[in-house]
């Protein structure tokens, strides 16, 4: 993974971040789906954080987080064929509830 940067357009940077529940038994399925996904998504212009994180301590929840310079970047990545495989994939898993937030950040500051 490429380490996170600061963006050029820090006012109108993105933050996504949330969790998928899944079936435990369906968590693998999730995780083969989402190796692809990361690793194409990384290549968007705008993008400096994708990755799917299953949970040390829920087998049923997966976090994401995303980093991207602005919405202007994120736009694609929805209409991205990656994107379409990865919805496809997901259909084969059973989720039994998503909750993801974008956030819009006005600076960043390494701490």
């Amino acid at each position: 993974m490429r380490a996170v940067t600061s963006c050029r357009n820090v006012g109108r940077m993105l933050i996504i971040a949330g969790e998928f529940n899944v079936e435990p038994s369906d968590r693998d399925k999730f995780l083969a789906a989402a190796g692809p996904m990361m690793a194409e998504t990384m290549k968007e212009e705008g993008c400096h954080a994708y990755v799917f994180t299953p949970s040390t301590t829920d087998p049923a929840v997966i976090h994401l987080f995303e980093k991207w310079d602005d919405e202007s970047n994120l736009k694609p990545h929805f209409k991205s064929a990656h994107m379409s495989a990865f919805n496809a994939a997901l259909k084969e898993v059973k989720t039994n509830s998503r909750n993801i937030t974008m956030y819009t950040v006005a600076s960043e500051k390494s701490l």
